[in-house]
């Protein structure tokens, strides 16, 4: 059976050492690596010994995790999401001498826009985003109804502000803030909540609605065991009704696609813009893995404007996949781990 390094964060290595639950579902990765001839090896970068031949790994013994002294294998599936300088050496030292998929990638908002937006086939799917400024600011107020004021590094929808104009007020929402605001205070408002941080502008999407509440989509994009994108599953994410924001963590719920979509499309409008969603995530896959060879595993969240025409939203290059879970779409959520297992192992063919 052949090893497959499973590189996690080093908050869910220790909840498996003592046998806590976590997003991460580590029976999925042994139950499916089984069937696959694959025995998965779970670590944090900083388990790597000197000279990154060896490692203090983990091995899951049916309810915890075991650690034991390994040799590093040679293909490493990377989950692990970190700023920290010396867990990222290490991983860039793994991607040079191992297979390390999903490796270091420029997570920066705006240079992924910037990258995609150069390709005039996905261009369409894209809403205008520019660096924040006053200036860009005032354009975009001018120009857009709902305008998203987000960090250009940042996931979970912390810092995410909404500006939406009613009347001749702006209502300013974040996870923690509502503020009705003229639009003179709203400009002093937005400049101090920036401060020095790096922020983008994003035009908001009129997204398709379910219960009186937007709705966004997450689309898990993997490649498979012949190395092609795929998508694994989609989910719908509903805004709470108070943030407006549909991340899980900040009151988000996660329902089955067909639920939500069934309030205002027909079924044969639904199976085309499942098609529509699947053929731009692939194709935005493609475009963002081929700056990044490495990529292999991608959550994006989509929206869906109410004609049913999709729109990226953002590329989520660690997606913890728990939305499908909670929705109840256990088919896919397995399918989200069956996936990147079924690509490691092709690096294994005829070996």
């Amino acid at each position: 059976m052949k090893r497959i390094g499973i590189m996690l964060d080093w908050e869910i290595i220790q909840k498996g050492i003592r046998g806590d639950k976590s997003y991460e579902r580590l029976p999925y990765y042994v139950e499916i690596g089984k069937e696959l001839g694959l025995e998965p090896v779970f670590f944090h970068p900083r388990h790597v010994l000197e000279g990154d031949g060896r490692v203090r790994g983990y091995f899951w013994n049916g309810g915890k995790l075991i650690p034991r002294l390994v040799h590093v294998p040679r293909v490493i599936h990377n989950r692990v999401l970190t700023g920290d300088k010396k867990a990222r050496a290490i991983i860039a030292r793994l991607g040079k001498k191992r297979k390390v998929f999903n490796g270091l990638v420029v997570r920066d908002k705006r240079k992924v826009h910037q990258m995609l937006w150069k390709n005039t086939e996905i261009r369409a799917f894209l809403p205008r985003t520019v660096p924040y400024s006053p200036a860009n600011l005032r354009q975009f107020l001018d120009a857009y109804r709902i305008v998203y004021v987000k960090p250009a590094i940042g996931s979970v929808g912390i810092g995410v502000g909404r500006i939406e104009k009613q009347g001749n007020d702006y209502h300013f929402i974040s996870s923690k803030i509502r503020r009705t605001l003229s639009r003179q205070r709203l400009f002093s408002f937005v400049k101090t909540w920036v401060g020095n941080r790096r922020f983008l502008i994003q035009q908001g999407i009129p997204l398709a609605r379910y219960e009186g509440r937007t709705y966004d989509i997450r689309v898990s994009v993997q490649k498979n065991g012949e190395r092609q994108w795929t998508v694994s599953g989609m989910v719908a994410k509903v805004a709470n009704r108070k943030n407006k924001l549909s991340n899980l963590s900040r009151g988000g719920r996660a329902y089955p696609l067909h639920v939500v979509m069934d309030e205002t499309f027909s079924r044969e409008q639904q199976e085309k813009i499942r098609e529509q969603i699947e053929v731009a995530a692939v194709e935005i896959a493609k475009v963002y893995g081929s700056h990044f060879p490495s990529l292999a595993d991608l959550g994006m969240d989509m929206g869906i404007d109410q004609n049913g025409n999709p729109f990226l939203i953002e590329v989520n290059v660690r997606d913890q996949r728990y939305s499908f879970f909670k929705a109840g779409e256990k088919g896919m959520f397995k399918q989200t781990y069956r996936h990147p297992l079924e690509y490691a192992r092709s690096f294994y063919a005829g070996t």
